[in-house]
């Protein structure tokens, strides 16, 4: 067989080689650039998702604040005065005391009630009775009624009494006049001004002022007139006395 000799090759075909050989070179140092970006890539993914992740467990927290802050209703506290304990006894000289009336009509009881309240003391033990207290109704110099006449209305209690606050008892009047034995047939007042007096044994008495009103009446309506009978006349609305003729 006759061998074929080859001759040097062109100079082109040397540089296409070159080129070729570069290229392939290139080429895996981009492939290998690649794969070793996109790991980096995923691994900053995955940290970059990671809160994400997590996320929900941050949003839980806040849906159970408002249960450990919540207010629970509590009880109000009433800021009630502290009232003073008595001390003792009461002298009559302490106490004071105020009547008061509240819509006295003639010809029915009229309750009196009386406000109680010492002068120095902080609270003491006052006996209320006939002999520690006294109440009139005058009309100008007339004394109408006197629990010195009926002292009967006048009730026996122990109560006590404070400066800071008043005490109440109270007796009835029975809208009449009294008399030495306080009897039932004394005469009614009549409707008009009086005044009340009250006063503590040695203490200093309170006047008061009130209107003693007339009862309300019944309601009187307007009778029909009466039809006029034959007998009666047009004119006088009396009977007709008969005629002469008609009593032959």
């Amino acid at each position: 067989m006759t061998a074929l000799t080859r001759g040097p090759l062109p100079a082109r075909v040397y540089w296409t080689r070159r080129l070729l050989v570069l290229g392939t070179a290139l080429a895996l140092v981009v492939v290998i650039a690649r794969v070793l970006t996109g790991g980096s890539d995923a691994s900053s993914a995955d940290a970059r998702a990671t809160p994400v992740a997590a996320a929900p467990t941050v949003t839980v927290t806040p849906s159970g604040t408002p249960a450990a802050t919540t207010k629970k209703p509590g009880k109000h506290h009433s800021h009630a005065p502290v009232l003073a304990a008595p001390s003792g006894p009461c002298d009559d000289e302490d106490i004071a005391v105020e009547p008061d009336v509240k819509q006295p009509v003639a010809g029915s009881d009229v309750r009196i009630v009386l406000k109680l309240r010492t002068l120095t003391e902080e609270a003491c033990t006052w006996r209320v009775s006939k002999d520690t207290l006294t109440v009139k109704v005058t009309s100008g110099k007339d004394e109408i009624w006197s629990s010195r006449e009926c002292p009967k209305v006048v009730p026996t209690e122990d109560v006590v009494v404070r400066r800071a606050v008043t005490e109440t008892v109270g007796l009835t009047w029975n809208a009449k006049r009294s008399d030495d034995t306080c009897s039932r047939f004394t005469d009614w007042a009549l409707p008009g001004y009086y005044h009340v007096v009250a006063a503590a044994l040695a203490g200093e008495p309170a006047d008061l002022q009130f209107k003693l009103d007339a009862p309300s009446g019944p309601v009187i309506t307007r009778s029909p007139s009466p039809t006029q009978s034959p007998h009666q006349s047009k004119h006088g609305g009396r009977p007709q006395a008969p005629s002469p003729s008609s009593s032959r």
